[in-house]
Parts: structure tokens; C-alpha cells; sequence
């Protein structure tokens, strides 16, 4: 189980800062002497002016004060250095916990919600948003806390030398204050539209580069230039509201510090006058309201950046308090039911694509429908027992694909359920006589699916498609998919990768590149051809060693003779496992001992594959006789 993270502003801050107590209270410590030393100098100044002006210390005590104040601002200068580095250090340090925690979490929520947002739109979230809050977990304890205890000291300062200048200070210090808070729910409201314009901009430009060879060749540029102009007007509108804003902020404490100095000097002049004080008292006291502008400026600026972090904090607490709607049970008992090739068992499934806003998608994903559209698989029953082949056929969107989505719970079944286990004698029964077995009688042999851990479940089950990701790293990290750099997986020998290579014929393919097992592969596959990105897949499969293979039409992409290297390593891989392979053509189907036909998300069909192609009433002996690819297409 992984701890929650607090989603709450200083919530969030104070358990990111957690583990770097000694750098904060360094920075604390730093802070205060600083604030020590900018209070200092100019009570050195107003010594030195009184000094010059009539004092009997003579030239020695000038020089003096002069190199006291030199060493003040020097130190103060170092000090301000070396804050600025462990700040800036914090706050990156801090915020890339958040980052990884953030992209721990969104890995572990389920296809519903990653169907419905763009890589885009993610990278915004988990970057552009967490960025923000860099300057959030470093300038709120150093920047601001010690800037408002500079303020508080100056304008204390003041009040012992003149309590009427200390009157005009303190009034400038809490008009400031307020005007600041007035605009700061506006503010966040504006910086947190514009962190959703850019990550739907981001998202735009992501998907739209992307399909760059479907949308030039069918003249779609104009319309995603239409579509760009738009989203671009209202990134530069917010923008340019919140430009404004701050720049209307930033002129009116301006003037207010012009009015507040203006009226300190006035009153200073007539205390000197009066002789109340003398020139260097004038000269410290005008330094000192002078001196307030820096640190109350740089809260301004510093809430401006706080107002876009808390815009981000919202961002990133709504990605935190999503929950997966697949749960890890983790029932130990059910891990005893998978020695070896399991049976599989769909019994009553029936299931609706759900996304997070309430609509349901089509099987692909590709459509969005009201929350009352037809469940895409209804009712589905059927058993595969230990260690045979099941092929699966039906058109497109009968529901293929989403039996081996249900199978990797990727997403889990709104009725029904889905059971692994030694269901030998499950092969033998029909299905009506499956939904009248006793449960207890089934519960017996086999386990939910839902009962086992998810990595287990996963790693039992080994998958194909047509579709090959390919990452921007090295052969060797493609095939075992990093897995060599997690602890908690055992490390894959080069010898049998290898080994696994040559099987599927690609020793030939490796021996040509330039550093082998470590030469750099280029993201999405660029410079392999369509067969050795799916030969790739394959290796990858092998190298799992998995119970149960799914193949979902993973030889489509494949011209004859490609194909023919797989039928040798798909025979190798089904070998003593568990196989379900979802295809179009006659020849993939051959290999299977039973058939399954899908049609509007029912069975229409299931049983023995040579039985099936003997009896001439069956649906599957008509497909034998019409063809395949022409029915199913």
C-alpha cells in the first residue's frame, strides 16, 4: 500500500519538506541573520552621517563605521547567495518527489481514465503544474517568511525612533497586505484556467503532431489550424487578463510607496526642524521606509508565484484523490490455484465502458456514448480448460478486444465474473449447464480473477497486438521493458535474451546492429520495419514465460514471409499454455482446439474447433466455406 499523500496546501508542503528538516532549519538560520545584518546597515549609515556631520570620533571612526557596514553588506550578500542555491535546490528536490508520487499514482489508475485524457494533457499535470510548486515549497519559507519578518523588524524600528514615521509605515505595510489579498482568489482562478488552457493546447498540438501522416496526406491541416487559433486566443486572453492584473497591482503599490515616502520625509524634515532628531536619525529613518518597498515588493511578486502554485495544488489534488476502480485484493489463497497453464472461465460477464466524466466508450475507445449504452459484452459465458487454444472471432466491435482488457483487469466486469483455475472439466460442459454449476464446486478449483494480486495476475498473462510500443532505449531495455532495473523483478541474463532472439529469428537482426543488445532504439519503432517491431513483441512475451498468451491480431501487420517466422514461435509459446488468439484470418484460427464466436457482444458460438468445422449447420463451418477475411472484416 502506498502512503497518501496529503492534498491540503501546507499539508502538502510539510510532508514534502519532512525529510529535509536540517536544510530548512539551515535556511532558517541563514534567514535570521540576513534580516540581522539588512536591519543593521543602516543604523551603521545614520552613525556615520551623525559622525561626518559634527561627531568628535575623528577620521578613524568613519573608517570605521565605513568597514562595518562594508563587512555587513558583504556578509548579508553571501548569506543572500547561499540561500538562494539551497531554496532553489529544496524546492527542486521536493517538487520531484511530487512529480514521481504523481506519476506513481496516475500509472496506478485504471484505462477509464487514461482513455480520456491526451499524453499531453498528463505531462501539463504532472510537469507544468508540480514545476509550479518548486518556487511554492522553497520561497514560502525562505522568501516570504523572511521578508515579513524583515517588514515586521523595519517597521518596529521605526516606532522606537518615531512613532508617527512608524504610524505611516505600518499603514503602508497593511494597504499593501490587503490590496494583495483582495486579488489573490482572483488571481489563483486565473492562473488555474490557464493551466487547463495550456494542458488542453499541449494536448491539442500532442495528438494532432502525432497523426501528422493521417492529417496532412487527407487535407485535415486546415482544420487543425482552425481548431488551433482558438485554443491559442484563449491561452493569450488569460494571460494577457492576468498580465494586466498584476501590472495594476504592481503600479498601485508603486504609488503607495511613493505616498508613504514622501510623507515619512515630510515628517522627518519637521522633527529635524524641530530638533527632535538629528540628520543621521533623518537618514535612518528614510532608509528604513525606503528599504520597506524591496521586501514588500518581493511578497507581491512572491504571492503571484504562491497564487499559481495553489492553482497547481488544486490541479494536482484532483489527479490525488482519483481512486482506481480496479482494486488490489490481494487474496493469498488464490496465487495456489496457478501452478501451471490455467483454465479460464467467463461465467454471466457482462460489461460497459465507464469513463470519469459518466459516458461509456465504444469497445476501441474511440466513441463516447450516454451512461445507458448497451453493454458491449452481455452476458458471456464459456471455459477454457488447461492448456488448449481458444480462437476468438466476431466483426469489429463484437467485444474481442475487450475480453483480454476484462482478463488483464485493466478494467473489471459490471456483472458476472472471470475465473482462473484447474477447470479441466469445465471444457466438457455447455453453457447454460456452466451457470447452473454449484459456486462452492467452482470456487473450489478456481479463483476470481479479482482475488488475485495485480502483478501476479499480470505477470501470469503474457499479450500480442498489432500495435508495438517501442521506447527511445536499447534493445536489451525494450525486450525485458526496464524490468532489469526494478529490485523487486529478477534480472534477465543477456545469454537468454539471447537465446530468445534467435528463436524468433532475429539473431541475424542483432549480430547487424552496431553495439547489440545495447544499440539505441528510436521511439515508436522509427527505422524497423513492421515485422521486426512485431517480432520484438513476441521476444518480449517469450522472455516472461507467462501461463496464459493472448494474441490479439498480432501477425497483422506481417507479410507472408515475416509471418512464417512467427508460426514456429507462436507454436513454441502455446506449447504447455494457455493460448487465446483473436484473429481475422483462416490460417491464425487453424491452430485452435476451440472456437469462439462473438457477435453484439454475445456468444453466438463456442465449442470444439473440429467439431465445429465437421457440423455444416455450425456458424464457424459457413465462415470456413465463405471465408473469413470477407465475413469478419
Amino acid at each position: 500500500m502506498h502512503n497518501p499523500v496529503p492534498t491540503q496546501p501546507f499539508a502538502m508542503m510539510r510532508y514534502y519538506l519532512r525529510p529535509y528538516r536540517r536544510r530548512v532549519w539551515l535556511l532558517t538560520i541563514l534567514l535570521l541573520a540576513s534580516i540581522g545584518l539588512q536591519l543593521l546597515a543602516p543604523q551603521l549609515l545614520g552613525r556615520f552621517v551623525d559622525e561626518a556631520s559634527g561627531g568628535d570620533g575623528g577620521a578613524s571612526r568613519l573608517y570605521a563605521l565605513a568597514g562595518l557596514f562594508f563587512v555587513a553588506v558583504l556578509i548579508q550578500k553571501a548569506l543572500f547567495l547561499v540561500t538562494v542555491y539551497l531554496t532553489e535546490d529544496l524546492g527542486w528536490a521536493t517538487t520531484n518527489a511530487l512529480r514521481a508520487d504523481l506519476t506513481a499514482h496516475v500509472l496506478r489508475l485504471d484505462m477509464g481514465f487514461h482513455k480520456l485524457r491526451t499524453p499531453g494533457e498528463l505531462i501539463e499535470r504532472i510537469d507544468g503544474d508540480v514545476g509550479q510548486l518548486a518556487e511554492y515549497f522553497s520561497e514560502i519559507v525562505v522568501s516570504l517568511v523572511g521578508n515579513g519578518l524583515l517588514v515586521a523588524g523595519i517597521i518596529v524600528l521605526i516606532f522606537l525612533e518615531d512613532w508617527r514615521i512608524g504610524l505611516v509605515a505600518l499603514g503602508y505595510a497593511v494597504v499593501m497586505v490587503t490590496l494583495l489579498r483582495a486579488v489573490q482568489n482572483r488571481m489563483v482562478k486565473l492562473f488555474t484556467r490557464i493551466s487547463q488552457a495550456s494542458a488542453e493546447l499541449l494536448g491539442f498540438l500532442e495528438e494532432h503532431i502525432t497523426g501528422t501522416e493521417d492529417v496532412v496526406p487527407n487535407g485535415g491541416s486546415a482544420y487543425v489550424m482552425a481548431r488551433l487559433y482558438p485554443l491559442l486566443n484563449t491561452h493569450a486572453a488569460l494571460r494577457t487578463r492576468t498580465f494586466t492584473l498584476s501590472t495594476v497591482v504592481g503600479a498601485t503599490s508603486t504609488l503607495l510607496f511613493v505616498v508613504a515616502l514622501a510623507v515619512s520625509m515630510g515628517l522627518a524634515a519637521s522633527s529635524y526642524l524641530a530638533g527632535a532628531v538629528t540628520i543621521g536619525t533623518v537618514f535612518t529613518l528614510v532608509y528604513y521606509v525606503g528599504l520597506l518597498e524591496s521586501p514588500l515588493d518581493s511578497v507581491r511578486r512572491h504571492l503571484s508565484y504562491i497564487q499559481r502554485a495553489l492553482a497547481g495544488v488544486n490541479r494536482t489534488r484532483e489527479f490525488f484523490d482519483l481512486r482506481p476502480e480496479v482494486q488490489d485484493r490481494r487474496t493469498p489463497a488464490a496465487a495456489a490455484l496457478l501452478p501451471g497453464a490455467p483454465g479460464v472461465v467467463f461465467a454471466g460477464v457482462t460489461f460497459a465502458y465507464k469513463d470519469r466524466r459518466g459516458t461509456a466508450n465504444e469497445e476501441e475507445g474511440a466513441a463516447h456514448s450516454a451512461p445507458d449504452t448497451p453493454a458491449v459484452l452481455r452476458d458471456v459465458s464459456f471455459a477454457l480448460a488447461p492448456g488448449r487454444v481458444l480462437g476468438v472471432l466476431g466483426r469489429t466491435g463484437s467485444g474481442k478486444t475487450t475480453l483480454t482488457r476484462l482478463l488483464f483487469r485493466l478494467y473489471d466486469v459490471d456483472a458476472g465474473e472471470i475465473r482462473l483455475g484447474d477447470g479441466q472439466h469445465w471444457a466438457e460442459m455447455t453453457n447454460d449447464e456452466l451457470r447452473a454449476t454449484n459456486e462452492e464446486e467452482i470456487a473450489a478449483v478456481s479463483a476470481d480473477i479479482r482475488d488475485f494480486a495485480l502483478s501476479d495476475l499480470r505477470r501470469r498473462i503474457g499479450m500480442v497486438t498489432q500495435d508495438v510500443q517501442l521506447f527511445a532505449a536499447t534493445v536489451r531495455d525494450n525486450l525485458t521493458l526496464f524490468g532489469n532495473y526494478d529490485p523487486a523483478r529478477p534480472q534477465l541474463p543477456d545469454e537468454r535474451i539471447l537465446a530468445a532472439l534467435e528463436t524468433l529469428g532475429l539473431g541475424d537482426w542483432l549480430r547487424g546492429l552496431p553495439d547489440g543488445l545495447d544499440t539505441m532504439l528510436e521511439s515508436g519503432g522509427k527505422g524497423l520495419s513492421a515485422g521486426e517491431a512485431q517480432l520484438l513483441a513476441f521476444t518480449r512475451v517469450f522472455l516472461r514465460d507467462p501461463q496464459l498468451v493472448v494474441l490479439d491480431e498480432a501477425s497483422s501487420r506481417l507479410d507472408p514471409g515475416t509471418e512464417q517466422l512467427l508460426e514456429r514461435a507462436i507454436d513454441r509459446l502455446l506449447d504447455g499454455r494457455t493460448g487465446i488468439v483473436i484473429a481475422h484470418r483462416l490460417r491464425t484460427v487453424q491452430r485452435a482446439d476451440d472456437i469462439l464466436i462473438l457477435e453484439d457482444g454475445r456468444v453466438v458460438e463456442f465449442g470444439p474447433r473440429a467439431a465445429l468445422a465437421a457440423d455444416p449447420h455450425s456458424r464457424f463451418s459457413r465462415l470456413l466455406q465463405t471465408g473469413l477475411e470477407e465475413v469478419l472484416a
